[in-house]
């Protein structure tokens, strides 16, 4: 991944950290060499493009994940409002955070935990 993006980058740059190799999909796509003609490529029924897990990872909660417009494609008409873009809350390799997307996720996060506590009967 190193040497694909630093390829792609001017001479004389400052090594990435490891949280900058992948932070977007641009960058994303240089890191594993993944070529323009897959882009518009439908992730969930494209029989050549699939995700996989890290079999030894933990899997997310659900409540975790901020969903937000994407970034940069202000003049795509209806496209550019829509949560189209996905991170784990408070993942140190998200290039940019969307505030408000995240205030929402931790209020709901709150408000699970409240609903979830059982509080003493009082006679």
């Amino acid at each position: 991944m190193r040497q694909l993006r630093k390829a792609k980058r001017k001479d004389g740059a400052k090594q990435l950290k490891d949280k900058e190799l992948c932070n977007g999909p641009s960058k994303l796509c240089q890191a594993l060499d993944i070529p323009r003609c897959f882009d518009r490529r439908d992730l969930a029924s494209d029989p050549e493009v699939w995700l996989e897990r890290d079999p030894s990872a933990a899997p997310e909660e659900i409540s975790n994940i901020v969903s937000a417009p994407r970034i940069g494609i202000e003049s795509h008409g209806e496209w550019a409002k829509k949560p189209l873009r996905y991170y784990i809350l408070g993942h140190p390799c998200v290039s940019v955070r969307n505030k408000d997307a995240e205030r929402t996720v931790e209020s709901e996060m709150v408000k699970k935990n409240l609903d979830s506590v059982q509080l003493p009967l009082l006679v």
